[in-house]
């Protein structure tokens, strides 16, 4: 049975105000009454009822954070330096997955609202006005991050599309001239929220429009392996594949070597999270790196921030940079 602090007034023979200021460690109470009443309190297991206690103060302490998922080590890294920041701040985390499946992430999200959390963090799959609307309506600070929504919510990431704009310009600079672009999450456009993805392809194609001999091609489908075997016959010794993510770029380093086909010899190959599996990986791969702890940290700072009412920025990019691996050649001639 749960003891109430009615309970230890009566025991005490004090009234339910002076055991709420000893229990709270308020002033206004006799020394020697605060010890007796923390005294019963102990013996008895009290434990305050914490959601009671939060709707009187308005707030509960909690934060939520949406996910895609964990299998990707970008985000169970994310997620962990932002339970960190939100734990030294205070707060519990609740974790929830979406698995890109837009009805889930609304479900999750209402879940999240009806248990009274002070703010979310939000991946979002979905991208439509009605989505966005019962964000508003909710009143519930929230901070996007990866995918944008067009509405007035806090965003956090990096500059997706100068980064593969970037790559470009290295994988040209050592001297490659036919490029293949593998990015399989395009074959979701129009189905959910792929801002990620499309900024990632608007660079590629910008990047390449820009420099006149340039070569390329573009893999937007789940069976990206098959097309790149049809695309990788037409390669010469200045090719190179540039994955949208490090998890394609090791399946197609894994499909090489199977092929016999050497890197980077024979071909160049790229990726882009430099996710930590990496430093286990022979040849070492290329890839862009940026701080993906601060990205965490970042989210709960500014998301703690606006529910204190804060000025928060409206958006805020992590710095990134090309991270030479053994997967691209190195043209020491140009």
């Amino acid at each position: 049975m749960n003891i109430t602090s009615k309970q230890i007034a009566e025991l005490c023979g004090v009234t339910r105000g002076t055991v709420d200021r000893a229990l709270n460690n308020r002033p206004g109470i006799n020394p020697e009454t605060r010890v007796k009443i923390l005294r019963v309190a102990e013996e008895l297991g009290y434990r305050p009822h914490f959601l009671a206690q939060s709707l009187v103060k308005g707030h509960t302490k909690t934060l939520g954070i949406v996910l895609f998922d964990i299998h990707n080590q970008i985000f169970s890294q994310l997620f962990h330096a932002f339970e960190a920041e939100a734990r030294k701040r205070g707060y519990i985390v609740y974790l929830v997955l979406s698995n890109r499946d837009k009805d889930l992430e609304l479900e999750y999200i209402n879940n999240l609202l009806d248990r009274r959390v002070d703010g979310i963090a939000l991946l979002p799959t979905n991208f439509n006005k009605k989505f966005e609307s019962l964000l508003t309506r909710s009143r519930t600070p929230i901070v996007t991050f990866g995918n944008r929504l067009s509405g007035p919510f806090p965003y956090v990431w990096i500059d997706d599309k100068q980064a593969i704009r970037d790559s470009v310009a290295f994988l040209s600079s050592q001297g490659y001239r036919y490029l293949i672009y593998l990015s399989p999450p395009l074959m979701r456009k129009g189905k959910e929220n792929i801002y990620v993805p499309e900024q990632r392809y608007l660079g590629f194609i910008e990047a390449c429009d820009e420099i006149s001999d340039m070569r390329h091609n573009v893999i937007a489908q789940k069976n990206y392996l098959a097309e790149l075997e049809q695309l990788i016959e037409k390669t010469d010794s200045k090719s190179a594949i540039l994955c949208s993510s490090d998890v394609y770029a090791l399946e197609v380093l894994k499909w090489l070597k199977s092929r016999k086909i050497r890197v980077p010899e024979q071909i160049g190959l790229m990726g882009f999270d430099n996710i930590h599996v990496l430093k286990y990986i022979n040849p070492a791969l290329t890839t862009v790196d940026y701080n993906v702890n601060e990205i965490g940290t970042k989210l709960a700072d500014i998301l703690i921030s606006q529910i204190n009412n804060d000025e928060v920025p409206a958006e805020t990019l992590i710095t990134h940079h090309v991270l030479q691996g053994e997967s691209v050649t190195l043209d020491r001639d140009l």
